[in-house]
C-alpha cells in the first residue's frame, strides 16, 4: 500500500511539474487569458416565483457587468448603477420589450461598440411591421416588404409615427453603444418593430406602425402596418443590417417578401454577389477584388488559405490594383490576417493601388485589418467609402459569455484596449496582449476618399466605389 501511495504521489508531482512547465513556457498566453478572458459563472438564485422576481434576478446579475467590462469610466459606472436602481424599482411592471430596451440602454452607457446587449432579440423575439429599412446617403428607404405591402418597396420614409426618421434614429441611439454610424445601423432593427418602438415611447401602439412615405411621384402617403410575429422567428440565424440589401430570399422569407433587387439571373454588384459566401475573389483588369466577411479560421471559413491564394496568384510584375472590400465584415480574429496584410502591398506593381473599402459595418477585426493595410500599404494605400463602425480607439476582447439568467439576454463586454491610430503599447495598462506584439500606428483611419451610395445607386445595381476604382486603375 505504501508503494501504491508513493507511485500516486510521484505521478501527481510529475503532473504538477508538467503543468508548471507548460505555464512557464506559455506564460504570455496564460497571462493573456487570465487578464482578458474572465471566467463568468452563472448565478444560483433559484427559480423565480413570478415575473417581478425574474426581472429582479436579471437586474441583480446585470450589476456584475462593470466588474468585467473595462470600458466604463467611473462616471459611467455610477450612471449604470443609477439606471439599474430605476429598473429594480419597476421590476415586474416592465413588459418584455421594455425590459430588453432597458437592459440595452444599461450596456450602452459605456458608449463602446463591443459593449452591447445582443441585437438578436429584435428580430427573434419581438414583432415587426413587415418591412425592412436601410439608410442611404439621401435618407431612409424600405428595401424589403412582406408581399402584402410590396408596393412600399423602394419608397423613401419621411415619417415614423409622426416623427422624422432622423429624430427617431437619434432617440434610438441610447440603446446601442459605439460610434454614431454604428448606432444608426442597428437602430433600424428597433424601428422595424412596433412592440419595441412602443416600449421606447416612439409609437402609439405595440400592434402597428404608422409611416409616411413618398410614392414614385414624390407624393407623401400615410400607411399603417399591422404587427407580424411569425412561427419559427425565434430560430432565425443572425441578421446583420446589410443583409436587407441582398438580392435573394433571407431566412424566414420563403418567397413571401418583395425586395428592390433580384439577382436570381445574375448581375449583382461584387459586394452583393453570392452573399452567402464568406470570401469572394475576382480577378479583373489586371487587378484583384476580394471580399472577406467573417475573419475566422474555421472549416467553413478557411480565410488563411483564401488570403494566401490571393498572394500566390499575383501575376508576374504584380497586380495593377488590389481592392479589399471590408464593407460587410463584422470582424473576427485579426491575427488571421497578419501574413496577408504584410504581403499584400508586395503583390502590386510599381504603380499599383491598394484600395481598402469600408462602411459603418466594417467593425472590430475588420477595422484592424483596414488599419494594417493602410500602414503596410504606405503611399499605395487609400481607404475609400464610409467611416467604419468604430473609432480608432476602442475596447474589445472578452471571455465566458455574460448572460442574464431568466431573459437569457446576452451582453457583450470588453476587457482589452486598442488604439490603431497611435498605438497603445506602454501607454495603457490594459493594452491587449496581441496589440503589444502586432499593433501599428496607422494614423487616421477615416476614408481618404469619402463615398456613400444613394438609394438610386443601390437600386440601379451599381457599385459606385468599384466603378471609381476601375475607372482610375493604372
Amino acid at each position: 500500500m505504501k508503494l501504491f501511495f508513493k507511485i500516486i504521489g510521484a505521478i501527481f508531482a510529475l503532473l504538477v511539474l508538467a503543468t508548471a512547465g507548460g505555464v512557464a513556457a506559455n506564460w504570455q498566453l496564460v497571462n493573456q487569458i487570465l487578464t482578458y478572458s474572465p471566467l463568468i459563472l452563472p448565478p444560483f438564485y433559484g427559480d423565480p416565483a413570478d415575473r417581478a422576481a425574474a426581472q429582479e434576478q436579471d437586474i441583480r446579475f446585470l450589476r456584475h457587468l462593470t466588474k468585467y467590462d473595462r470600458s466604463f469610466s467611473a462616471d459611467e459606472v455610477e450612471a449604470f448603477n443609477t439606471h439599474l436602481d430605476a429598473m429594480a424599482a419597476r421590476a415586474g411592471e416592465m413588459s418584455d420589450a421594455e425590459f430588453y430596451l432597458d437592459v440595452s440602454k444599461a450596456a450602452a452607457i459605456s458608449d463602446n461598440g463591443h459593449t452591447n446587449a445582443s441585437k438578436s432579440p429584435t428580430y427573434r423575439q419581438f414583432n415587426h411591421a413587415g418591412v425592412r429599412f436601410y439608410w442611404f446617403a439621401d435618407g431612409l428607404y424600405i428595401v424589403r416588404a412582406e408581399n402584402t405591402f410590396a408596393d412600399l418597396v423602394g419608397t423613401r420614409v419621411t415619417g415614423v409615427e409622426g416623427r422624422t426618421p432622423e429624430s427617431v434614429n437619434a432617440a434610438l441611439g441610447v440603446y446601442t453603444g459605439g460610434a454614431a454610424q454604428f448606432r444608426k445601423l442597428y437602430g433600424v432593427h428597433i424601428m422595424e418593430s412596433p412592440e419595441l418602438m412602443h416600449a421606447a415611447g416612439l409609437a402609439a401602439s405595440s400592434d402597428e406602425l404608422t409611416l409616411t412615405v413618398l410614392d414614385n411621384a414624390g407624393e407623401p402617403r400615410s400607411v399603417t402596418l399591422p404587427a407580424i410575429k411569425e412561427q419559427g422567428q425565434e430560430t432565425l440565424p443572425i441578421r446583420r443590417p446589410w443583409m436587407s440589401l441582398r438580392g435573394d430570399d433571407l431566412p424566414g422569407e420563403d418567397g413571401a417578401w418583395a425586395r428592390v433587387l433580384d439577382f436570381s439571373d445574375g448581375g449583382a454588384p461584387l459586394y452583393l454577389e453570392t452573399p452567402q459566401e464568406n470570401f469572394l475573389v475576382k480577378h479583373l483588369h489586371g487587378g484583384v477584388y476580394l471580399r472577406p466577411q467573417l475573419l475566422l479560421q474555421r472549416e467553413e471559413t478557411p480565410v488563411l488559405e483564401q488570403f494566401q491564394r490571393v498572394i500566390n496568384d499575383a501575376p508576374e510584375g504584380g497586380y495593377a490594383f488590389m481592392a479589399v472590400d471590408l464593407r460587410l465584415s463584422p470582424g473576427g480574429d485579426y491575427t488571421k490576417v497578419l501574413d496577408f496584410v504584410k504581403a499584400a502591398p508586395g503583390t502590386l506593381n510599381s504603380d499599383g493601388k491598394l484600395y481598402i473599402i469600408t462602411s459603418p459595418q466594417t467593425f472590430s477585426a475588420a477595422l484592424v485589418t483596414a488599419a494594417f493595410l493602410k500602414y503596410y500599404g504606405g503611399d499605395q494605400a487609400v481607404i475609400i467609402g464610409q467611416p467604419m463602425g468604430d473609432h480608432a480607439q476602442f475596447w474589445a476582447e472578452t471571455g465566458f459569455p455574460f448572460e442574464l439568467p431568466n431573459s437569457d439576454y446576452r451582453i457583450s463586454y470588453a476587457t482589452g484596449y486598442h488604439d490603431w491610430e497611435d498605438g497603445c503599447t506602454g501607454k495603457h495598462e490594459y493594452c491587449f496582449t496581441q496589440n503589444i506584439l502586432h499593433e501599428v500606428p496607422a494614423g487616421s483611419i477615416e476614408p481618404g476618399v469619402m463615398m456613400a451610395p444613394t438609394f438610386s445607386d443601390y437600386a440601379s445595381g451599381r457599385d459606385i466605389i468599384m466603378d471609381r476604382i476601375l475607372k482610375e486603375r493604372p
